[in-house]
């Protein structure tokens, strides 16, 4: 006898369904998580203790993957490490907030396993670092989707062929890097990962492929800001202060993304602080009085025209950059003064402005490129 469903049982399901997910939507996953202990703050790493973990780390490993299979197949690992640094700097934020498919599909993966064993807060960003910490694992591919591509070869979503083309071109430049075929196998899963292969193969010694990278071998002089973004945002914040009053001024990228991501935690006491020190070491570094004026611009515009006279003064005093480069600054210093002087517009004037319309055609008067046709000041 065929079994009948009842559309109306059927439906019901389906709505109570969608209201749960509707209201897990308005939860953060911080709701899911629980206070840290003293032992737990103690933890640095979670590496060598994988596989207590691995319920929360296959469920994000997996949504990248499908996300890149069936979803989107441009997205880079550059991708994925913005959308696990916005879960964690965000954890406290309805999921609704992650409005973006990737971090979406992460965040909706964590609610189940998190529901059903729930971790501690720190613990909840230790496993988000050591995603971050593989992705950087696989950098040497020097691939923009190397990650992705191995995470989504490793967990099977790949075609036969495609399997195969992937195997192919991983071999081949890791024959170029000087890799083992045994190293190789173990990075294609391809043999059991059993004490004595590591052993064997010294994969962890001091030249190995996998050795653990700290923040010295992270920050070596032959690597570049892009190269770094995922070491720095594993450092700690006491450590990134450091490194950015030792090295700043060889990586601008990192300093703007160390000051907004102090901003965006309200920490103005330590920008202020960073701000001094940086500046007392390294006088007239133009680039971070700009910074700190965007920083200000709407929350103390006073203080922000400040920083963006000290950026004007700093620049006319840096005797290495073109008078063309030079005057460019200035408008756009300029327009950004003008802007935090004009007093608010009252809406009678919007108003009237607006129905004057705008004029059509209008040329500018291009600046010329050669120095010696522009004056500075």
């Amino acid at each position: 006898m065929e079994t009948v469903i009842n559309p109306q049982t059927d439906s019901s399901h389906m709505d109570h369904d969608e209201d749960r997910k509707i209201g897990e939507d308005e939860l953060s996953l911080s709701e899911f998580l629980v206070p840290d202990t003293p032992e737990i703050k103690e933890l640095k790493s979670i590496y060598t203790n994988e596989y207590e973990y691995s319920e929360y780390l296959s469920e994000i490993e997996f949504s990248i993957a499908e996300y890149y299979h069936n979803e989107n197949r441009k997205v880079t690992d550059k991708d994925v490490i913005k959308a696990l640094k916005n879960i964690k700097l965000n954890r406290n934020k309805p999921i609704s907030f992650f409005e973006r498919p990737l971090e979406k599909k992460i965040a909706d993966s964590l609610v189940e396993p998190l529901e059903e064993s729930p971790l501690t807060d720190h613990e909840f960003t230790l496993v988000l670092d050591y995603v971050l910490w593989v992705i950087d694992n696989r950098s040497w591919l020097k691939d923009k989707q190397a990650y992705i591509k191995w995470i989504t070869y490793v967990l099977g979503f790949f075609s036969e062929d495609e399997e195969k083309k992937y195997e192919s071109q991983f071999k081949k430049f890791a024959s170029k890097m000087g890799v083992s075929g045994a190293q190789v196998d173990m990075l294609l899963m391809k043999r059991e990962m059993t004490d004595d292969f590591f052993d064997e193969e010294d994969l962890f010694e001091d030249e190995g492929l996998l050795e653990v990278l700290g923040p010295d071998e992270i920050f070596e002089n032959d690597r570049t800001a892009e190269d770094l973004e995922t070491g720095f945002f594993l450092m700690e914040d006491d450590e990134k202060f450091d490194f950015l009053l030792e090295n700043g001024p060889d990586y601008v990228n990192l300093v703007q993304s160390y000051v907004l991501e102090l901003m965006e935690k309200d920490g103005f006491e330590k920008i202020q602080e960073f701000y001094q020190k940086f500046n007392e070491k390294y006088e007239n570094f133009f680039p971070l009085h700009f910074i700190m004026g965007t920083v200000y611009i709407e929350n103390d515009p006073t203080l922000a025209k400040f920083y963006f006279e000290e950026t004007l003064k700093a620049v006319e005093n840096y005797g290495d950059l073109p008078k063309s480069y030079k005057y460019e600054i200035k408008q756009n210093l300029d327009s950004l003064i003008k802007y935090i002087e004009e007093p608010a517009e009252k809406p009678e004037e919007k108003a009237r402005s607006s129905k004057k319309g705008k004029r059509k055609g209008v040329s500018r008067k291009k600046a010329s490129n050669e120095d010696d046709e522009i004056k500075w000041l």
